[in-house]
């Protein structure tokens, strides 16, 4: 079955599916939900069969990425062509498998998406949807909210497109027995251990040799370059003197929560659903119906008449539950049923294209504002952050204008009001925690044109720094004998480091050659020790050794030999004794475990695959 099938299947192929999915909180309202937001314009700079690729998504994207890479490379720098390439095939894969999905009529309503972000407690306000917080969240990401929305509809999509695929990947008894029999694997291995700190003991060196290794080494020896600055920071939540919040204000805005407050009927509904199909007709159907009816009229438990007779999938498990409606979520036949339906009524059978229901209205719900009582002082919270937040912008707006007009930092801290901090020198490697921003870091120790200059670096939605560089050390290159300490050890971990590699080499060719570990052991005045049963995922050796121990040829057991270094740094020179496969005698939990691990693996690969596919066939015009 093929993802798209899979995703109809999920979302249209059953009703109730849908309506589950779609209905799960409470709705907004009467008003359409595209009727909340307008539409944005954004330059196109690409074309993905009929998918456009806009500026916004691009920039976006870029800085995406930019973040990911400082993220995972602190320090590192990476250039503007590798980003844009980066960025660039990112949404090239994206919108190829848009483009897919949109040629298969692959298309999700706003109802759906909204009922997904009406459940996250960030877009929520007194248990609903709120705009104003969607709305916030779109603004904090860079976008309008009409384009916020289009992208999370896309990643939505293509979520569920993943999922889809995923949930049809198949693994064989075979493949299932035979990947479980590897990863449960063990090995146990006989070994001779050199201890690396009397390996270390034997380099013997003159200072002629740290000389030669210091001048080979010379960028490993370098003061870095160092800065001093002047900065301020800024930060909403720590601004002083924000007017404080009368009772008036608060009532006022109480008085506009009623007028806002949704006052609409909600309704809780359930349902049994019968197929009308080949195997059982309309008259059939509705013979069955009647019939439990009748049974629940008599007494008999609705919720058990639903695991009885139900074949919605989806909401059998749960007493026949389609969730709440306001009057438009439901089928019109449904709605109209319940316009006229008491709690604890059942009505039907109901006629939609392909099926027959009887449905039951669990549950009248008349919302009831709260009180001034209990909203007070969440609004007083609301109006310090609205205050504080109208206080910051209005500081910032001042202190970019003076930034633009060249004014010094001294000028600004005046005339904002806020003191300005010293910093010692410090290098790239030890930025004061006020300053440890990567846009900070990249100004000072990248971009900054000479000291005195005054740089705005706005750091998240509700901080930002004003910066000065008051002086600047180059980095120099540090003398032998101030370094010379750290130079001796490196050199003897180096040359330790060759011995035990030309040591490991030569024990190995002896051993293949028929000389026993007793026989090396009683000339390097050690001892021969094992490890039993080694698993994948043992801790008694770094993960590099294990790997090391299971790449050896278990069809060479007991005359394949290797070595690795233990945690501690010791050289082991060790031969493969034993190769043991797991029995698949292993208990459920970690047997599933291990399946669905691999389930992930085989899909990640066949998805990537498909991904690929779809790229690689797509008409592409420009970027």
């Amino acid at each position: 079955m093929s993802g798209i099938q899979n995703i109809r299947n999920s979302l249209s192929g059953n009703i109730t599916k849908v309506i589950v999915v779609s209905i799960i909180i409470t709705f907004i309202g009467s008003v359409g939900w595209a009727g909340f937001f307008s539409q944005g314009t954004t330059d196109t700079v690409a074309k993905v069969g009929s998918q456009e690729i806009s500026n916004l998504d691009l920039s976006f994207e870029i800085s995406n990425q930019q973040f990911a890479f400082e993220q995972r490379f602190p320090g590192q720098e990476i250039d503007d062509e590798t980003l844009f390439n980066i960025s660039r095939d990112i949404l090239i894969g994206k919108f190829s498998v848009l483009d897919f999905l949109n040629s298969s009529e692959m298309i999700l309503s706003d109802d759906f998406i909204f009922g997904q972000l009406s459940e996250e407690d960030q877009f929520q306000e007194n248990g609903k949807f709120s705009k104003n917080r969607f709305d916030s969240s779109a603004r904090s990401n860079g976008f309008i909210p009409s384009d916020y929305l289009q992208r999370i509809r896309e990643d939505f999509l293509i979520g569920l497109w993943r999922q889809s695929l995923a949930n049809s990947t198949f693994l064989s008894d075979y493949e299932i027995s035979r990947s479980l029999s590897l990863v449960e694997q063990e090995r146990s291995i006989t070994f001779v251990r050199f201890s690396i700190e009397n390996i270390k003991k034997s380099v013997n060196f003159q200072e002629n040799d740290l000389i030669e290794f210091y001048e080979n080494n010379k960028e490993s020896y370098i003061d870095p370059q160092k800065v001093k600055t002047s900065f301020i920071s800024l930060n909403r939540n720590e601004l002083s003197n924000v007017p404080d919040i009368t009772d008036a204000e608060i009532k006022s805005e109480y008085d506009i929560y009623l007028q806002e407050f949704d006052y609409s009927i909600r309704k809780s509904v359930s349902h049994i659903m019968i197929n009308i199909s080949e195997d059982k007709s309309k008259e059939v159907a509705k013979a069955e119906l009647l019939k439990a009816q009748t049974r629940i009229q008599n007494g008999e438990n609705f919720k058990d008449i639903v695991l009885e007779l139900s074949e919605d999938g989806g909401t059998k498990n749960s007493g026949g539950s389609l969730g709440f409606t306001d009057g438009t979520l439901l089928p019109p036949e449904f709605e109209e049923a319940l316009l006229n339906m008491d709690e604890g009524d059942i009505y039907g059978p109901i006629e939609l294209a392909s099926s027959l229901h009887l449905i039951k209205l669990d549950e009248n719900i008349e919302p009831s504002p709260a009180s001034y009582e209990e909203r007070a002082d969440e609004i007083l919270e609301e109006l310090k952050i609205q205050r504080a937040e109208e206080k910051y912008f209005s500081i910032l707006d001042l202190a970019s204008d003076l930034v633009y007009q060249s004014s010094s930092l001294a000028d600004i801290s005046e005339q904002i009001s806020i003191s300005t901090e010293e910093s010692q020198h410090f290098s790239r490697q030890e930025i004061p925690e006020k300053l440890k921003y990567s846009e900070v870091e990249k100004f000072l120790f990248e971009e900054y044109e000479t000291t005195g200059y005054v740089e705005l670096i706005e750091t998240s939605d509700s901080s930002a720094v004003i910066v000065e560089v008051s002086d600047m050390i180059e980095a120099s290159q540090l003398s032998f004998e101030s370094v010379k300490g750290k130079i001796k050890e490196a050199y003897i971990q180096s040359e330790a480091s060759k011995k035990s590699s030309s040591l490991s080499e030569n024990l190995i060719a002896e051993l293949k050659k028929g000389k026993t570990l007793e026989m090396v052991s009683n000339e390097n005045n050690t001892t021969v020790e094992s490890y039993q049963a080694l698993k994948r995922d043992s801790s008694l050796l770094p993960a590099s050794a294990v790997d090391k121990i299971f790449s050896l040829s278990r069809s060479k057991t007991g005359n394949d030999y290797g070595s690795s270094f233990a945690q501690n740094g010791d050289l082991l020179v060790y031969r493969l004794d034993d190769v043991t496969d797991s029995s698949n005698v292993l208990d459920e939990t970690r047997k599933n475990q291990i399946t669905d691990f691999l389930n992930q693996q085989k899909a990640t690969s066949e998805i990537g695959e498909l991904q690929l596919s779809l790229r690689n066939n797509a008409v592409i015009q420009g970027i």
